[in-house]
């Protein structure tokens, strides 16, 4: 096991695929993140969390691992096969079977336990502007620096557009999230200015500012991105709004 600040030390010592600024390439920036955030903290990353984030908005189910007191509600995560879903074992992303062990890394972008109430307590934080409930965890300004699309336009066209196929049309990318620039090229309804992003296991995550709207939907099997459901899910939302 290496821990968080170990393995961006070893990051720093590949080469560069391209100049910073030059391509856009999808990969380990927020696990380096991660560590500048242990360095400037000094600060273990998940305690860092706990005391800026999960614990001042009173995100009590979420975190690296899952103590033995909670192990009873974790759900099972499914692999699909050729024969049906069968239960996932392996070990990717920071998923494990039981969780039960903090980890010695602690990934900046994968490897939380969370529920959907704590969640989406989150996502309505990011909606208030970095406050909910009067609680303030975030300034509005950088609420809207971390929602801005940083994809200069030779970027997005030849690194986003010609490879992200997933049903990304129309989306830029900002910090650590998907950033919808032009609704019409959507494969989707979609509203200028939302944002989000989904997960390895199924967890979809949007908020859309403009309709004051948080989309949260989640599953547990692995390899799953964004599923066809989740699409059709969105249009069936969007096309109630009035």
């Amino acid at each position: 096991p290496v821990s968080t600040v170990e393995l961006a030390n070893k990051l720093g010592q590949c080469p560069l695929a391209f100049q910073p600024g030059a391509r856009w390439r999808y990969g380990t920036s927020a696990d380096a993140m991660a560590a500048v955030v242990e360095v400037a903290s000094g600060q273990q990353y998940g305690r860092f969390l706990q005391d800026a984030l999960f614990g001042p908005l009173g995100m009590d189910d979420t975190g690296f691992f899952v103590p033995a007191s909670k192990q009873a509600r974790l759900a099972k995560t499914y692999r699909e096969t050729a024969d049906g879903l069968v239960l996932h074992s392996g070990n990717q992303l920071g998923i494990v079977d039981s969780m039960l062990s903090p980890p010695a890394f602690e990934s900046g972008g994968a490897g939380l336990t969370s529920t959907i109430d704590d969640y989406m307590t989150f996502a309505r934080m990011l909606l208030g502007g970095g406050a909910l409930n009067g609680t303030r965890v975030m300034s509005p300004k950088t609420v809207e620096y971390y929602t801005t699309p940083q994809l200069n336009n030779a970027a997005q066209i030849q690194d986003l557009d010609d490879h992200w196929t997933n049903g990304l049309a129309g989306f830029s990318y900002g910090n650590f999230m998907r950033i919808m620039e032009r609704p019409s090229n959507a494969v989707f309804m979609a509203s200028p200015g939302e944002y989000g992003w989904d997960g390895a296991l199924g967890v979809y995550f949007m908020n859309a500012p403009r309709e004051n709207l948080t989309f949260l939907f989640m599953t547990q099997r692995a390899g799953s991105g964004t599923l066809p459901v989740t699409r059709r899910l969105r249009n069936i939302v969007f096309a109630a709004l009035e």
